[in-house]
């Protein structure tokens, strides 16, 4: 019998496809936000300090995209008191 368990896996090994692992990377918005914010002389300490990223990558649903993000900034500024006061007058 061992040597027809034996045969079943070389049988087995030899027809069998192993899974091919695929690596999607996903744009970071929370990235282009506070490239964004930097870009419009917000300083980065004022971004850390207010956690302003972590804050819009867990409101924003939207694509990841400059246009739908600057769009977007105002609705996030007013839900978010703190990073509005840091974020007047620049964005």
């Amino acid at each position: 019998m061992n040597w027809l368990n034996s045969l079943w896996n070389k049988l087995v090994n030899k027809t069998s496809v192993s899974p091919t692992l695929v690596v999607v990377e996903e744009e970071c918005c929370g990235d282009l936000f506070a490239h964004m914010c930097r870009e419009a002389g917000v300083k980065q300490k004022d971004i850390d300090g207010t956690n302003a990223v972590a804050l819009f990558e867990e409101w924003y649903t939207g694509p990841c995209d400059e246009d739908k993000i600057t769009s977007a900034m105002a609705d996030f500024k007013d839900a978010h008191t703190a990073v509005k006061a840091k974020l007047q007058g620049k964005i």
